[in-house]
């Protein structure tokens, strides 16, 4: 509960500060290179044409900027002799023909118009402070020129432009709307409606173009065949026809999402956008706030919960995949979601929960190793560090264990007049001996009270059989100082008694909030406590209970009742037979 906790803490930490920089910070330019990730054009059924005016037809007839006024309408006949009910001329005529090509047939045409200088967003506009010819009787004007975002690529076309207070459309908007016949309504606002789409525009009059269409999935046919009269037949029938450059050296090129396109194929697309609904506009900044916070809160939850790093890497992929399905799901509605903040938070969110993970059992960690370094043994400290919440179980609980005493035997008579330098080697080499044995044994020495050492059995870990493991570890202790004084003949000699005692105690860390130590209390730990002041030096004594839970490998001598200081009720107390 506490790392989940953590987690969500994190998370939504995060989560907020990204909805704030989300809300009133732009996104970065490399932030546009990921939502291009979701362009995914395909084989798209649109009533649009193009005639690519390619290095063929350059060369039979010539730079379209210096065809005379005929050569126009012939190309204008050809179009509607083919088919075609809208004609898009993505050309520049010389100024001196658009006013004088005569009009010899009845289908609409689109005449275009340059933006000269430097374009401005002024009042939800995108102005330019020149313009390049007036339309002719039968023709409409629409604008052709398009401006690529800072980085150079070509994701959001202006609807219109604004020029000298009259409001002119995008080539390719125009168009359609003369296929559909509607009219392209003046833009009043930020946002209108037209060919039942929402046109949500930005401050420069720009739309997202999701482009719908592979370029090679566009009908594309040389000016060269339509002046020859060499198309497929009804291959331009009932289509928009968009005529331009797409190769030679004054090509408009602009990189796109879906490859690098000409100036006519990128109204082309539009114009398929616009009949085919693909047009993307701007979702509720609710459905970002929500898409960032589940990513944030969720990625810190599993960074604090999981700490197998496969599982971890696995579940937070997991999550990046549905941040990117939702956004799929957007997309499919029209809808342009914010995704770059949504996984933004969900790496950075999982990435501050692992660190506050790590940090927090490096801390569990240390304060397990400061607790228990040298009272247990190595198996059962790196069993406890390697379990997720083994600081946990040193929380005080009622445990069943078996407790362990072992006290010196005339302590103050042997140390009377010794140098207590000499005392506390002494003493010392004796604890250490026993302590030893303790520990191998798979106890857990939990104190040292002046000459005597306490130790428990089945704490904080459960052991198989403990107390057989507690009667090992006073064996091997008392044949450890024996094996000392063989060595040491010249220590002094601080015999051991022993008691050990088998029941239910309170067992954990215990102490102030500023002190704590991992002890046992309770009537089974004063049991075995005064059991041990009763022992003889090299004496085990145990109780009842301890009999009881052995194994029929040990053998015990009944001592009868002992009255033990401090108890109203004797104890029946027994010697553990020893073979010398």
């Amino acid at each position: 509960m506490h790392r989940s906790l953590a987690g969500f803490l994190i998370g939504a930490l995060i989560g907020l500060i990204l909805i704030l920089v989300a809300r009133y910070a732009p996104s970065p330019a490399w932030g546009e290179w990921l939502e291009d990730a979701f362009i995914f054009p395909g084989q798209v059924q649109a009533p649009v044409a193009i005639i690519a005016v390619d290095e063929s037809s350059l060369q039979r007839y010539g730079d379209p900027a210096e065809w005379p006024a005929d050569r126009y309408a012939q190309l204008l006949q050809r179009a509607w002799e083919a088919g075609a009910e809208v004609v898009a001329l993505d050309l520049l005529p010389p100024p001196y023909v658009i006013s004088t090509i005569p009009i010899t047939a009845s289908g609409p045409t689109v005449w275009p118009v340059l933006g000269a200088g430097t374009p401005s967003a002024r009042h939800g506009r995108m102005s330019f402070p020149y313009r390049m010819g007036a339309a002719p009787a039968g023709g409409v004007i629409g604008h052709i020129n398009l401006i690529p975002d800072p980085d150079g690529v070509l994701r959001r076309v202006p609807l219109w432009i604004q020029v000298a207070g009259e409001t002119i459309p995008v080539l390719g908007w125009k168009a359609v709307a003369l296929y559909i016949q509607t009219a392209t309504p003046s833009m009043t606002g930020p946002a209108d409606s037209s060919f039942g789409l929402r046109l949500a525009t930005d401050s420069a009059g720009q739309v997202r173009l999701n482009y719908p269409a592979r370029p090679d999935s566009i009908p594309i046919y040389s000016l060269q065949r339509l002046m020859e009269g060499t198309l497929p037949p009804d291959a331009l029938a009932r289509r928009i026809l968009f005529i331009g450059r797409t190769e030679g050296e004054r090509v408009e090129t602009h990189r796109t999402p879906v490859g690098t396109l000409s100036g006519v194929e990128v109204q082309a697309e539009l114009a398929i956008a616009l009949l085919t609904d693909h047009i993307l506009t701007p979702a509720p900044f609710s459905l970002t706030v929500a898409l960032i916070l589940g990513a944030t809160l969720l990625s810190g939850w599993l960074g604090a919960r999981i700490r197998h790093p496969l599982l971890l890497l696995i579940a937070l992929l997991s999550v990046a995949t549905g941040i990117l399905a939702v956004r799929l799901i957007i997309q499919t509605q029209g809808l342009q979601g914010e995704i770059l903040f949504p996984l933004i938070g969900w790496l950075t969110s999982a990435t501050a929960a692992v660190v506050w993970r790590i940090s927090a059992e490096r801390g569990q960690r240390q304060r397990l190793l400061r607790l228990l370094r040298g009272r247990a043994s190595p198996r059962l400290l790196t069993q406890l560090l390697e379990m997720p919440h083994g600081e946990q179980l040193l929380n005080a609980d009622v445990r069943f264990i078996v407790v362990l005493f072992a006290d010196v035997r005339g302590f103050v008579r042997l140390t009377e007049g010794q140098d207590p330098r000499t005392i506390r080697d002494t003493t010392n080499q004796h604890l250490s001996a026993f302590t030893d044995a303790v520990v191998e044994a798979g106890g857990l020495v939990t104190k040292y009270v002046g000459d005597m050492v306490a130790a428990i059995f089945n704490a904080p870990l459960p052991i198989d059989r403990p107390t057989d493991q507690a009667l090992r570890a006073a064996q091997d202790g008392l044949q450890r100082l024996r094996q000392l004084w063989r060595e040491r003949p010249d220590l002094l000699r601080l015999p051991m008694g022993v008691g050990i005692h088998a029941g239910s105690a309170v067992v954990g860390l215990l102490g102030s909030s500023h002190h704590q130590e991992y002890d046992a209390i309770g009537d089974t730990v004063n049991i075995a406590a005064r059991l041990s002041t009763c022992a003889p030096a090299g004496e085990i004594y145990v109780t009842e209970a301890v009999v009881a839970t052995a194994s029929k490998n040990w053998s015990f001598e009944p001592l009868g009742v002992v009255q033990v200081r401090g108890r109203y009720e004797p104890v029946l107390a027994y010697r553990l037979r020893t073979e010398e």
